[in-house]
């Protein structure tokens, strides 16, 4: 079934979710132990794909997970080697696949490159085994530098390293050997996450039982700004919130989420916001493969976005970057003056110091940026 719309979509977002084990942090859709559904959900994948065929040409592609890379060589190049040939990619500008320490080997990378891709962003998370092993990791210090290797020498241009920021009991000294040994590795990227407990993680019910301490917004605050502080001696911008990069190394596809531009999510619990509609895909694996084997349409829910609540987002996420937005744009492109309408928000957090206007161009100071979610949530509209 050819999906309905005229506009092309140009940034694609397809989730691989399958781990070898699930970090009791994390709150995305991936699934361990399942291995032997893989076939079947890349099949059903391309399914979907094929659906949107006429739909999308895309800039960027990012797959995530889950692990993208838990799976065969062979099975990577397939799923991989079948988005680039569902679609046209004659402007594609970037292709983007995340990897873990340890699921990373000559083969694969082989395969990522015959596929097109030519970045792969990492989850070091952490150069020390014992944080590693606290944030339920089960790849070492050593397996992130071997990785590293491994992509320099299959070829792989771009390389990008995550960190998480404050885990229970590291010290500033310890942050500061993350940043070292992340920097010894030659990435052109380095996102720099605060731990965060998210609903529904195990993370989050140790943390109700005693058994692992709260956050402190403080302490959190001084990591971040450790981090900040040594990557831009290094030569890297800080360019959103938690994103730095060497001169011309942003990763364009989260960008394209940062400006709030319409994007196709494909698998088993993917997001998209198209036409000014946003769904989500069914989480379970098994689930989304049957129906996109089908031909059905894989959501578990779909709504329309109403205008004011698209200015809302548009603003949420652009003042993420440190760039700020541009009010014109934002109000040429909603039909609403960002000024009139958040005129008491804007003043407020003026005066406050946290945000600053410089002709048309609204951002959020340094110190903004520490509190960047209290003060976007003054913008929500009262009738989304």
């Amino acid at each position: 079934m050819t999906r309905p719309g005229t506009d092309s979509i140009r940034h694609l977002y397809v989730h691989f979710p399958f781990c070898a084990h699930k970090c009791p942090y994390c709150d995305f859709n991936s699934h361990a132990r399942r291995e032997g559904e893989t076939d079947a959900y890349i099949d059903a994948l391309l399914a979907e794909a094929r659906a949107w065929r006429e739909r999308v040409a895309p800039e960027t592609i990012f797959v995530g997970g889950g692990t993208p890379t838990h799976c065969s060589a062979e099975q990577l190049e397939r799923y991989l080697a079948g988005l680039t040939e569902t679609f046209d990619v004659s402007n594609l500008r970037e292709m983007t696949v995340e990897a873990n320490p340890g699921s990373v080997e000559p083969a694969k990378v082989a395969a990522m490159r015959r596929a097109g891709v030519d970045r792969v962003s990492m989850g070091a998370q952490s150069f020390h085994d014992h944080h590693l092993e606290t944030l339920g990791r089960i790849h070492d210090a050593e397996d992130t530098a071997r990785s590293v290797e491994a992509l320099r020498a299959g070829g792989m241009r771009r390389v990008s390293l995550d960190l998480i920021l404050a885990t229970p009991d590291q010290t500033l000294d310890e942050q500061a050997y993350d940043v070292e040994r992340a920097l010894e590795l030659a990435p052109d990227h380095i996102s720099a996450y605060i731990l965060t407990y998210e609903e529904g993680t195990v993370f989050t019910k140790r943390m109700r039982q005693g058994r692992l301490p709260p956050p402190r917004p403080d302490r959190e605050i001084d990591h971040l700004h450790l981090v900040r502080d040594r990557l831009e001696e290094a030569g890297f911008a800080r360019y959103e919130i938690s994103n730095f990069a060497t001169p011309g190394e942003e990763s364009l596809h989260n960008l394209a989420y940062w400006h709030n531009v319409p994007w196709l999510g494909l698998g088993a619990g993917a997001h998209s916001h198209v036409d000014g509609r946003r769904w989500k895909n069914v989480d379970d694996p098994g689930a989304y493969a049957t129906l996109a084997s089908d031909g059905k349409a894989p959501e578990a829910w779909s709504e329309s976005v109403s205008e004011p609540l698209r200015l809302f987002e548009t603003l949420m996420m652009g003042l993420r970057l440190v760039e700020g937005v541009d009010l014109d744009e934002v109000g040429a492109r909603h039909g609403i003056d960002v000024r009139t309408a958040h005129a008491a928000a804007i003043a407020r957090h003026v005066a406050g110091g946290f945000l600053e206007q410089e002709g048309a161009r609204l951002r959020l100071t340094p110190t903004g940026l520490d509190v960047a979610n209290a003060v976007i949530g003054d913008f929500y509209p009262d009738d989304a």
